[in-house]
C-alpha cells in the first residue's frame, strides 16, 4: 500500500503540472502547437527506457528509482522560465528521471501474471485519485501561489513521492543472473509484434486529447457556470480530471476483473473502437455535452488491458517489459514532434485526418493481431 500511496502521490504531481500546463502553454501564453511540443518532451526522454528496464533487472531496480529523485530539480523549474524552448528542455528532464521510478514501480505490479489485472487496477485507482484531486486544486492553487513557490509545491510532493515509492517497493530487486542483453532479446521476443498497437494508439491518443483538453477549456467557458467576476479556469480542473476519475472508479475494478478473466485482447480492442468515436464526435458537439463525454471512462480499459497484454506476453523481466512500453510511447512523442513541425493541425480537418489515421492504424494493427493477443 505503501508503493500505492507513492504513486497516488506522484500522480498528484503529474495532475497540477497537466491540469495547469495545458491552458496556460495552450492558451494562455503560447497556442495548441505549444502543447504538441509539451507531449513531445514528456514522451521523447523514455526512448531508451528499455534499455533502463534492462538495467533494473541486472543491478536493482532500487537503485535506478533512487536516481530518479533527480527529476525534482528540472521539474521545479517549468513554471519559471519564460522561453518556450527552456520549459520543453525542463519537462524533458522532469520525464527522464520520473519514468525510472514509474518503469521499476509498475514492474512490481505487473509479475503477478495471473492478477494483474486486479492489482493493476489497484495500483491504477491510487494513481487516478491522485490525478482526481490535483486537478481541483490545481488552479486555485496556482492562483494563490506565485510560480517559484507553485514550482517548489510540485518539487517536494515529487521527492515525497518518489521516497515512498523506493520504501513501499515489494517486488524483486533484480534477476538472477540476468544480462541486458538477455533481458533485451527475450522482451523483444515476445512484444515485437506489439508495436504498431501501442506506437498508432498513442500517437492517436495524444494529438486527440491535447487539441480536445483546450477545447475542453473553452467550452467550460461557454457552459456560464459562473459568475463573471469568478475565474472559470477554477472549473476546469473538475471537469478535466476529478469527475473523470470519479467515473472511472468503478470502470477500474471492473476491468481488472475482466482482465484477471483473460479478456484483456476484447477491451484493448472496444477500447480502441470507443476512443475513435468519441474523439471524432467531440469537436462538433455542443459545451454541455462535450463535458459529459470527456467524463467517459474509457481509460482504465484500454490501460490495464495494455498493461496485462505486455505482462502475459513475457515470463519474466518485468521492467525491461515495462520499459519497452515506455519506449514505444516515447517513440510515438518523437514521432508527434515531427508531425507538428511538418504538418501542424490548423483547424478541424487536419484534426479529424490525424486522429482518423493513427487510431485507426492502431485499430487495424489490433484487429491483425487479434488471434496473438
Amino acid at each position: 500500500m505503501i508503493l500505492v500511496l507513492g504513486l497516488s502521490v506522484i500522480n498528484i504531481v503529474y495532475g497540477l503540472y497537466y491540469t495547469v500546463s495545458r491552458p496556460l502553454f495552450g492558451v494562455d501564453l503560447y497556442g495548441a502547437w505549444m502543447v504538441l511540443y509539451l507531449y513531445g518532451a514528456e514522451y521523447v526522454p523514455s526512448l531508451f527506457s528499455f534499455l533502463l528496464g534492462a538495467l533494473g533487472d541486472s543491478i536493482g531496480r532500487r537503485k535506478l528509482m533512487a536516481i530518479g529523485l533527480v527529476g525534482a530539480i528540472p521539474l521545479s523549474a517549468v513554471f519559471t522560465l519564460s522561453d518556450w524552448r527552456h520549459i520543453v528542455a525542463s519537462v524533458g528532464f522532469f520525464y527522464l528521471f520520473s519514468g525510472l521510478v514509474s518503469i521499476m514501480a509498475i514492474s512490481s505490479i505487473i509479475e503477478d501474471r495471473a492478477r494483474v489485472g486486479s492489482k493493476y487496477s489497484l495500483a491504477g485507482l491510487g494513481m487516478g485519485i491522485g490525478w482526481g484531486i490535483s486537478s481541483l486544486i490545481a488552479w486555485p492553487l496556482f492562483r494563490s501561489l506565485d510560480r517559484y513557490l507553485f514550482a517548489t509545491v510540485l518539487a517536494a510532493l515529487y521527492a515525497t513521492g518518489t521516497i515512498l515509492v523506493i520504501l513501499g517497493y515489494t517486488g524483486k530487486e533484480m534477476e538472477e543472473g540476468a544480462r541486458p542483453i538477455s533481458a533485451l532479446e527475450t522482451v523483444f521476443t515476445g512484444l515485437y509484434w506489439f508495436t504498431p498497437v501501442i506506437l498508432f494508439s498513442s500517437i492517436g491518443l495524444s494529438i486527440a486529447s491535447s487539441v480536445t483538453a483546450i477545447l475542453l477549456d473553452y467550452k467550460v467557458r461557454e457552459l456560464g457556470l459562473v459568475p463573471r467576476d469568478i475565474d472559470p479556469r477554477l472549473l476546469y480542473g473538475l471537469f478535466y480530471g476529478t469527475l473523470p476519475v470519479l467515473a472511472g472508479v468503478p470502470a477500474r475494478f471492473i476491468a481488472g476483473r475482466l482482465v484477471d478473466k483473460g479478456v484483456e485482447r476484447h477491451l484493448l480492442l472496444a477500447s480502441i473502437i470507443s476512443y475513435l468515436a468519441l474523439f471524432l464526435a467531440l469537436p462538433f458537439t455542443p459545451p454541455l455535452l462535450y463535458v459529459l463525454l470527456w467524463i467517459i471512462p474509457i481509460y482504465p480499459f484500454y490501460d490495464t488491458s495494455i498493461y496485462a497484454v505486455i505482462s502475459r506476453s513475457t515470463r519474466m523481466y518485468e521492467a525491461t517489459s515495462t520499459g519497452f512500453l515506455a519506449s514505444v510511447n516515447s517513440l510515438a512523442g518523437v514521432l508527434i514532434i515531427l508531425l507538428n513541425t511538418i504538418t501542424p493541425i490548423r483547424g478541424i480537418t487536419d484534426y479529424v485526418i490525424q486522429v482518423s489515421l493513427f487510431l485507426g492504424l492502431s485499430l487495424a494493427s489490433t484487429t491483425y493481431t487479434y488471434l496473438r493477443l
